[in-house]
């Protein structure tokens, strides 16, 4: 037999192989698929000297487990398709121990598509950072899962309920994967790039969940409302304040990852809508007598997507273009100065700016590096220079 065909009927025996199901020879039948987790500091814990330690209610856990019988066929809008599964455990590893015991099937992480952790645990630095090198040590959930915090106890993620989708998990990883979403009021946040920025710098921010219109006071209402705004700032593990979509924006701008967000400006009393459909951003860094100096200079471009003025013919000719130009720049600059001002007004340097400064200057940066986050951030001073290019007027000459 010719070597072809030998070699083309071993290549045809090993895809079959791969066809045949799971490797680990567990039917997908009999697996809890995990798509979300709610992670609290127990508040109401007082360690208990008659208990063994692997036995202590440290953390407050709830595990979203979907009832694929429900999701099956044509009723994709079916209700009630999450069991959500509570256990108290010392330690994350543990807490899948007990979680086995509720369940008769054997749990998987392979799918995860949410991480939530309450503000208590997020106020704790040292179970906030033992809650994270669980998660990530042996992956035991992938690297990519988005990562937020929630402003109250994690665990009221159950009682939401999306009428778009009933999987909150899913309904998140579509929220962050929406690449035609309007970025400007959320920044979007990763298990593994966390982990890297608390290494790198020790100062990461993310996304907000927010639950203050969430009924607590009926244990069977559910919520249909889900807002993820803001950002909640971090330092060495440990929640140190909330921003606003507004001061998120700032950041974003300095990230250079703005993208289809309009800016309005008020021209002669007339509203202007200005939307930025691409941007980029470059910090530059220098140094004087008195210390160092940043620039920030961006650069947007866009469409006027409304405009309704008797005045609307400035907008073809020259001097009242860069009239317009200006003064969506002047409005860029004060969003910007708006995140700028709360970082200083923290003194955390949630935007980044040190970061560049290493990178384009590590020898300089030495020189200010210890007193960073003490005094030299704070008193850095920051310029913005923004360039204007508007693509579209909306007017045909």
């Amino acid at each position: 037999m010719p070597k072809k065909i030998v070699k083309l009927m071993l290549l045809i025996g090993l895809s079959c192989l791969t066809l045949t199901g799971c490797w680990d020879s567990t039917e997908v039948n009999n697996r809890s698929i995990i798509l979300e987790l709610a992670v609290d500091k127990n508040t109401d814990y007082a360690y208990d000297t008659t208990k063994l330690i692997d036995d202590q209610p440290i953390y407050d856990i709830y595990y979203a487990i979907p009832d694929y019988g429900k999701l099956s066929g044509t009723n994709t809008l079916a209700t009630n398709v999450e069991t959500n599964v509570e256990v108290q455990a010392p330690t994350i590893g543990a807490s899948i121990d007990d979680l086995e015991t509720k369940n008769k099937n054997s749990v998987s992480f392979s799918h995860v598509k949410a991480l939530l952790l309450g503000e208590e645990l997020l106020k704790d630095p040292e179970l906030f950072k033992r809650a994270m090198d669980s998660v990530s040590r042996d992956m035991l959930i992938a690297r990519n899962v988005p990562l937020l915090a929630v402003n109250g106890d994690a665990k009221l993620i159950t009682k939401v309920e999306s009428e778009e989708q009933p999987i909150l998990g899913l309904y998140i990883m579509d929220y962050f994967n929406n690449g035609e979403r309007a970025s400007s009021f959320f920044k979007k946040q990763l298990v593994g790039n966390y982990i890297r920025e608390m290494d790198d710098t020790g100062v990461s921010t993310l996304p907000l969940f927010h639950t203050e219109k969430i009924d607590t006071t009926d244990p069977e209402s559910k919520s249909t409302e889900i807002d993820i705004s803001g950002a909640a700032v971090i330092h060495d593990y440990e929640l140190v304040g909330y921003l606003t979509k507004e001061e998120v924006r700032s950041q974003l701008y300095i990230e250079g990852q703005i993208k289809n967000t309009p800016v309005v400006i008020s021209d002669e009393g007339s509203l202007l809508s200005y939307t930025v459909k691409r941007q980029q951003s470059k910090l530059k860094f220098g140094e004087t007598q008195t210390g160092p100096w940043c620039l920030i200079e961006i650069e947007v471009e866009g469409n006027i997507s409304e405009y309704l003025s008797e005045e609307e013919s400035k907008l073809i000719s020259p001097q009242g273009l860069e009239e317009v130009k200006q003064a969506i720049a002047n409005e860029i600059i004060k969003q910007i100065n708006v995140g700028i001002n709360k970082s200083k007004e923290m003194n955390m340097d949630f935007l980044g700016i040190g970061e560049a400064f290493y990178r384009q200057h590590p020898k300089m940066w030495m020189k200010y590096q210890p007193t960073w986050l003490s005094t030299s951030y704070r008193n850095l001073p920051i310029s913005i220079g923004v360039d204007v290019s508007i693509q579209s007027t909306g007017i045909s000459e």
